[in-house]
């Protein structure tokens, strides 16, 4: 382990590297799930416009634009 100090005074430690690496590849794991969920929930939105068609109102996705956050 390695004692160090940050910018603002504080001291930290760093662990072992095997610690950091389980931590950080979870954390690379759960972005990528969001990630891909992310990019299933814009298709199935782009999908919806697209039988809505050219002709429907902005209200008619607007519940889908609202589920998604957009």
């Amino acid at each position: 382990m390695l004692k160090q100090i940050d910018h603002r005074g504080k001291r930290f430690t760093i662990s072992d590297e095997d610690g950091v690496d389980d931590v950080a590849h979870g954390r690379c794991r759960r972005a990528e799930l969001l990630e891909r969920q992310a990019q299933r929930e814009l298709r199935e939105l782009e999908r919806a416009k697209t039988v809505a068609g050219p002709d429907s109102t902005d209200s008619d996705t607007s519940v889908l634009d609202q589920r998604h956050g957009t």
